[in-house]
């Protein structure tokens, strides 16, 4: 075997850095187009045939090339420095050096167990050699240590290829490894564009420094990258500006990160982009396992980390959305240690400038996020208020004072991301309900507040109003002015106290707004020795009041009692009269717990000045409150006789009049156009165009 050629390595180093660090075809050969642009080439050819015959893939580029001295001490030398033996930049076109470590050309091993290298410099004649990796094997396993040199195989004369062109380096790969080279073509090319920023370059005149990629005959070009033709939102780091090639790719909404310097290190800048999609999908690609999730750092015009997202304690909605290139350059400074791992993956955490970048991008991330936020709010709510026109019609048809928080309202589901757009749909209309709900219960002011909600707190209160009462809105108020016009009926009838009762009793939000269906164990017409029995498992017959019945008891919240007693309407009340029967009801029902509270070892509850269970309300109905003279008092008057006894009266006149206040702002409009039904309606009716997936 001829000793023209020398390759010293150890096996372990052969394939700790070659055979076992590159896991893919698009990383083995953004080596060798690095190589390339280290070389003042103005093009690389990749000619990828995995699947034809035997299977090869061949690099060829017009560099300055290399001889046979320069073989030995360059290529063939694992950890070649460039930068220390050569200096920081090409000399032809003073090209920033991309590589380093001198290591990158055994990557070719991850791939193909043969390498046939041929070179040739201006001048001079072409040379080669082949590397058969089985006899590296062989050559290293020797036990005499003068044996362990490998001579890799020159190439003959005749089997030289670059003997007609004036310089330029010829890799070809054979005897493939199947495992790493299952890249579709439109992959391949995908990756290769992703990872070099020098597309804009390929327009150039071969004497300005033009650089090409070429890919089975067919040059690379920003349309290849397939990320940029997705965006919707895009950041621009610093003075960045797009190529008018990119600038064709990109319809998305362009911002600007103007802050891209790091305090103390005027050197140190950041440049190019962030973007966002529409949908978390979207950044997926149907023939390829990387996404664009995988943000590239990029330093001198190639990839130094990927995956930047992954190296970031950033876990808001927005990292489902992101991508970007971003440029660091100073992470890769000849003057500075190298931070860079071997496959160009990550860098080294601990170092000052990595801590510096990653805080850097943090923030520039919680900034972005926060106008994306803003800026999905305002696209969703136009979109809505365009395809929907009833919504928009809806909050116009509202007093002043009222749009604003309707707006926001809408806004802020419109500014939840990661959903459905039939749950978004569904929120909407949720959030119509909950907002007139909210004003006919004089709650506005929880309207005002909507802003500090969290995402999780907002969607607890919403999706609780998804099926108010389980009908359609409209019908609801409907049918509550309806009850209140009956109630008047029943009323002025003077109908008997059992059937206003019974009729109040179905509907409780005429006594308290609070009170829907949220009250537990209504009972009517119940002796207290039946609620002892029934509700609290207690023998309550020995007791005084055992026999006495109540109206109505309704348990209105945990641990809170509330006895309704009605006095038919066209009838008179003593306030002596009512206030014995009142105190009578509130000792009982507070014996009725102390009962309780010793059966169940809990704590007895707190009673007030006059011995009363502060879980104890009683709620008196009535027409009017005589005094002992037969005069009639006033409602403070009369409140204040038995307040002692936790309890107050409630005027029929008054449950009327607060009801249909409490509506007023729906009977004005329900007289002209019921806008918020229609707007819900209208939403209903647009679900079946929608589209579910998640955005």
């Amino acid at each position: 075997m001829s000793d023209e050629y020398t390759l010293t390595v150890d096996m372990a180093t052969v394939d700790s850095l070659g055979r076992n660090l590159y896991s893919n075809a698009a990383a083995v050969l953004s080596e060798f187009v690095a190589n390339a642009w280290d070389a003042d080439a103005n093009n690389v050819s990749i000619d990828y045939k995995p699947d034809e015959g035997s299977g090869s893939i061949t690099i060829t580029d017009d560099g300055c090339g290399m001889d046979t001295d320069t073989l030995n001490s360059r290529f063939l030398t694992v950890g070649y420095q460039k930068r220390k033996r050569e200096g920081d930049e090409s000399f032809r076109f003073h090209r920033k050096y991309m590589g380093r470590k001198g290591i990158g050309k055994l990557s070719a091993f991850s791939l193909a167990d043969i390498m046939q290298v041929e070179s040739k410099r201006e001048g001079a004649e072409a040379r080669g050699f082949t590397i058969d990796v089985a006899r590296l094997d062989e050559a290293i396993k020797s036990s005499d240590p003068n044996e362990r040199q490998y001579h890799p195989a020159p190439i003959s004369r005749d089997g030289l290829t670059l003997n007609d062109c004036e310089h330029g380096t010829k890799i070809v790969l054979t005897s493939l490894r199947r495992k790493r080279i299952g890249l579709t073509l439109e992959a391949l090319r995908r990756r290769i564009a992703r990872r070099f920023d020098v597309l804009d370059l390929a327009d150039k005149s071969e004497e300005e420094g033009a650089f090409r990629i070429v890919i089975n005959g067919k040059p690379v070009t920003y349309e290849d990258r397939g990320d940029l033709q997705r965006l919707e939102h895009i950041w621009y780091l610093g003075n960045f500006s797009p190529s008018k090639e990119q600038q064709n790719s990109i319809k998305a909404e362009h911002h600007r990160v103007e802050d891209v310097s790091f305090d103390g290190h005027p050197g140190w800048k950041l440049s190019g982009w962030i973007g966002t999609v529409r949908r978390p999908s979207d950044r997926a690609f149907s023939d390829d396992t990387e996404s664009m999730k995988n943000i590239i750092v990029m330093a001198r015009k190639r990839p130094i980390q990927e995956g930047l997202l992954d190296h970031l304690d950033f876990n808001r909605n927005f990292a489902s959305y992101v991508t970007g290139q971003v440029q660091a350059d100073f992470l890769d400074d000849s003057q500075q240690d190298d931070i860079a791992t071997s496959d160009r993956q990550r860098l080294v955490e601990s170092d000052e400038r990595v801590k510096a970048f990653n805080e850097k991008m943090k923030d520039i991330f919680n900034r972005a996020s926060d106008e994306w936020s803003r800026a999905r709010s305002d696209a969703n709510t136009k979109k809505l208020m365009a395809d929907i026109p009833e919504v928009a019609a809806w909050v116009d048809s509202l007093t002043e004072g009222l749009r604003k928080p309707a707006r926001d309202l809408i806004d802020r589901v419109s500014r939840i991301n990661g959903i459905p757009e039939a749950d978004r749909r569904s929120l909407y209309q949720s959030s119509i309900m909950a907002f007139t709900r909210l004003v006919q219960r004089d709650d506005i002011e929880k309207l005002y507040r909507v802003g500090e909600l969290s995402t999780e707190q907002l969607l607890a209160i919403l999706t609780s109003y998804k099926d108010y009462e389980n009908m359609e809105y409209a019908q609801v108020v409907r049918t509550r002015l309806e009850v209140i016009d009956k109630l008047e009926s029943m009323l002025k009838a003077n109908e008997l106290e059992n059937a206003t009762r019974d009729f109040v009793s179905d509907n409780p939000w005429l006594l308290d707004p609070a009170w829907e269906r949220a009250t537990r164990n209504a009972e009517k017409e119940k002796a207290f020795r039946t609620i002892g029995e029934e509700e609290y498992k207690l023998d309550f017959s020995s007791d005084s009041e055992s026999n006495s019945r109540v109206d109505i008891k309704y348990l209105t919240a945990p641990d809170r009692e509330t006895i309704v007693e009605f006095k038919r309407y066209g009838r008179d009340i003593k306030i002596e009269e009512i206030r014995e029967q009142v105190w009578r009801y509130a000792e009982a029902m507070t014996r009725i717990l102390e009962k309780d509270d010793a059966r169940t070892d809990r704590a007895e509850g707190r009673k007030n000045a006059s011995g009363i269970d502060e879980r104890v309300n009683v709620l008196i109905i009535v027409r009017r409150v005589l005094d002992n003279r037969g005069k009639p008092m006033s409602p403070g008057a009369a409140n204040a006789q038995v307040e002692m006894f936790r309890a107050k009266f409630l005027y029929f006149s008054d449950m009327l009049a607060q009801s249909r206040e409490r509506y007023q702002e729906f009977v004005k409009g329900v007289s002209q156009k019921d806008y918020a039904g229609e707007a819900i309606q209208a939403i209903e009716s647009s679900g079946s165009a929608g589209n579910a997936e998640n955005i």
